[in-house]
């Protein structure tokens, strides 16, 4: 294994159901099986969506294409933000050729965070979105309940994109607890760039993050780099700084084996949501690494 393939390994969970793609569940389920079945099959993680369009799901799962599966699908579950309403909806679907393999909560207060995530199912990874400024308070009660982390870093505005010293504290903060996390919205780009925020002819436009910065700085925090150098990594716009070579990755006075990238993707920088696969792809083939 390369060490770009090493990075990107099943990096992008698809969650094409959500904005600002906002796709139909026949369309989302279609395709993720195609991209399953595609040259870059090998970058695809999980199937995102909702806890309760899970029966729609399993409708569309079922006459689309794909109830027979040579290896199953892994589904990422966002909570409806009411562990009795979750619960609901996942006692009535039925594992097999799709099963649950990780949870997504949003809560907006610390104090409360381990009493109520006492009540989540024990039986899937669970990855828990807070606003940053309380990933502090946050991150014992993750360590002691055996969870994740997950970062929003953008969205379809200008305002909800956080600030790259922003993410650089929330990488430094979770490597040191050594707390894995996923990313979510906006990492459509493997480079810093001005994007629009939605597909819409009229979108609004801003400064998005890099998927590469976010994923490189993580590995560079969790092999002990301090903040500053982490919030360099983020703030990267040049795709000459990042030197994929077969067995390395380099950047500026950091290098990352093969070995070394894979481990730490493993156990700490899991990989980020996206509403589209088909984005990420067709940008790292424009710079030349796909």
């Amino acid at each position: 294994m390369t060490a770009l393939r090493a990075l990107l390994n099943e990096l992008i969970d698809y969650a094409g159901v959500f904005p600002p793609a906002s796709l139909d569940m026949k369309t989302a389920v279609r395709n993720y099986s195609e991209y399953r079945a595609g040259d870059h099959a090998w970058m695809l993680g999980r199937f995102v969506l909702p806890a309760q369009k899970l029966e729609e799901f399993t409708q569309a799962f079922i006459e689309e294409c794909c109830y027979e599966q040579v290896s199953p699908w892994l589904l990422s579950i966002v909570s409806t933000g009411n562990a009795q309403e979750d619960a609901r909806h996942l006692s009535t679907f039925i594992q097999g050729a799709a099963f649950f393999d990780a949870i997504e909560l949003k809560f907006v207060d610390a104090a409360t965070l381990a009493e109520r995530l006492s009540s989540v199912s024990s039986g899937m990874t669970a990855y828990v979105e807070l606003p940053l400024p309380q990933t502090s308070k946050a991150l014992p009660v993750l360590k002691k309940l055996s969870m994740r982390a997950k970062i929003r870093t953008g969205g379809t505005t200008a305002d909800v994109i956080p600030s790259a010293p922003e993410i650089a504290a929330f990488l430094t903060a979770c490597a040191k607890a050594k707390i894995s996390f996923k990313a979510t919205a906006g990492l459509h780009h493997p480079l810093p760039s001005m994007q629009q925020l939605t597909y819409e002819r009229d979108s609004a436009s801003a400064v998005t993050h890099g998927f590469i910065n976010v994923f490189v700085a993580a590995i560079i925090a969790y092999r002990g780099a301090p903040q500053e150098e982490v919030l360099e990594v983020l703030n990267e716009q040049s795709s000459l700084a990042f030197q994929f070579e077969k067995d390395s990755l380099t950047w500026r006075n950091h290098r990352l084996t093969t070995k070394q990238i894979q481990v730490v993707r493993k156990k700490f920088a899991i990989g980020f949501g996206s509403c589209s696969f088909s984005d990420p792809i067709h940008d790292l083939k424009a710079l030349g690494w796909l």
